[in-house]
């Protein structure tokens, strides 16, 4: 019973270890004006078990005709027997701007933490490019290519021999695709890829990949499998995650 609720509890806390996928319900259409999502999810159990999770993460994006403004933030808390035991913020602000069909530009910055890969702060800064390459009645395609500052604090031990601090250049590359299977149901991938200018073997990976089911007009639920690949990590933390949730969107605006 303990494993089964074990596992339970790793499938909903998982998005509290994810990337979070800036592509998702990225708004291409004119219409001016708010739209946005809000995800939650939660699951409390006591008695031999005594543990809560809280995870709320939300989207709020401006449409100025051509061009767009969006804005991501993500929390996750988490408590066993009274203890914390993981714990993540990010935010991710991103402004577009459509020069034709084909092209859009880019600029963003971004912070993140994350208590579990023992990460204190990483924040970014960088622009670039985005690709449309295609738009059909069921399928779209995308490709982005940026450049970015990247400065990260860990919580490492004073007798490390790795920096506490980092900051290096770096490419941000991706590719994403969204396919509508059917009125109902649609399927998001989105894969990054992030080396250093200096050392291109200094790289990080992340695939982001989600069933979006819409059960309404103000609802979806979400199915999602996330990896997350680092070729040098800090010391103790994996090179390889995996990572999967179920949840609710309640979505607004969009005219």
């Amino acid at each position: 019973m303990n494993t089964l609720l074990l596992f339970i509890t790793l499938i909903f806390c998982s998005s509290i270890f994810a990337q979070v996928n800036t592509e998702r319900f990225r708004e291409d259409e004119d219409t001016v004006g708010f739209s946005g999502y809000i995800d939650l999810e939660g699951i409390l159990a006591t008695g031999n078990t005594d543990f809560q999770i809280i995870s709320l993460g939300s989207r709020l994006n401006y449409n100025w005709g051509d061009d767009y403004t969006f804005i991501i933030a993500d929390a996750g808390y988490g408590w066993e027997n009274g203890n914390a035991f993981v714990d993540q913020i990010f935010a991710h602000l991103r402004h577009v701007i459509t020069t034709g069909n084909l092209l859009q530009i880019e600029f963003f910055t971004q912070f993140d933490n994350n208590k579990k890969r023992l990460l204190l702060a990483r924040e970014l800064l960088g622009g670039g490019v985005r690709f449309r390459i295609l738009k059909t009645e069921h399928f779209k395609f995308r490709l982005g290519t940026a450049y970015m500052f990247e400065t990260e604090r860990y919580d490492l031990h004073t007798n490390s021999t790795q920096p506490r601090t980092t900051s290096f250049h770096r490419f941000t590359s991706y590719v994403t695709f969204k396919y509508q299977l059917n009125k109902l149901l649609s399927f998001v991938s989105t894969t990054y890829y992030q080396p250093r200018f200096a050392n291109l073997k200094d790289y990080k990976l992340f695939s982001e990949n989600a069933f979006l089911i819409d059960t309404g007009e103000i609802l979806d639920l979400f199915i999602k499998f996330n990896l997350r690949y680092d070729s040098r990590p800090p010391d103790t933390v994996k090179n390889f995650d995996t990572f999967s949730r179920i949840g609710f969107s309640f979505k607004f605006g969009g005219g």
